[in-house]
């Protein structure tokens, strides 16, 4: 593969966003939303490759998902992840 071809490769897997929560898996309970959003690790889930554990900040959370938003080469990206997926992290 030439060099042309495996940047626009890495740039098309840049774009494939992480597998979500879907809402109805949510619960009954709302989403709470942080003024003060703790730093947190968070496992993400992606279509293309192995699930990793990222620094993370929690935007907001009930008793089962936690909404999160972490910097990427691609910009900022989110998802939500189940909420033992997620522990706190010192920033």
């Amino acid at each position: 593969m030439d060099r042309r071809a495996a940047e626009l490769s890495q740039q098309t897997l840049m774009r494939i966003p992480p597998c979500t929560i879907p809402m109805q898996a949510y619960g009954p309970q709302p989403l709470e939303w942080a003024e003060h959003r703790p730093t947190v690790w968070a496992w993400v889930s992606w279509p293309h490759k192995p699930a990793e554990r990222l620094p993370a900040v929690a935007h907001g959370w009930n008793d089962r998902v936690v909404v999160v938003y972490w910097m990427s080469d691609a910009g900022e990206l989110n998802t939500v992840v189940w909420r033992n997926a997620v522990t706190r992290r010192h920033a």
